[in-house]
């Protein structure tokens, strides 16, 4: 499911720096990018650091097989990453 906000919901020194992504890359950010610019109080820094300490932090599992797992839940999800 597609939230509409986050595709055209920033504010604007968000849209700045996705405008300047677009420019810099001649393509569309990814749709990632843009949620963490939607709301980067909460989903910029905070959302990063709980997402490195899940994949980064200590488990019985290696990052490697965190990623695998990762990258298994996306394809079921249709998802590119």
């Amino acid at each position: 499911m597609r939230l509409r906000c986050v595709e055209s919901g920033h504010d604007a020194h968000e849209t700045a720096v996705l405008e300047r992504l677009r420019v810099s890359s001649g393509r569309e950010p990814v749709d990632v990018v843009k949620a963490l610019h939607y709301r980067p109080e909460i989903w910029g820094k905070p959302f990063c650091d709980a997402l490195d300490l899940a994949m980064r932090g200590e488990s019985d599992w290696t990052p490697g097989e965190r990623e695998l797992f990762a990258a298994y839940v996306s394809s079921l999800n249709q998802c590119p990453f």
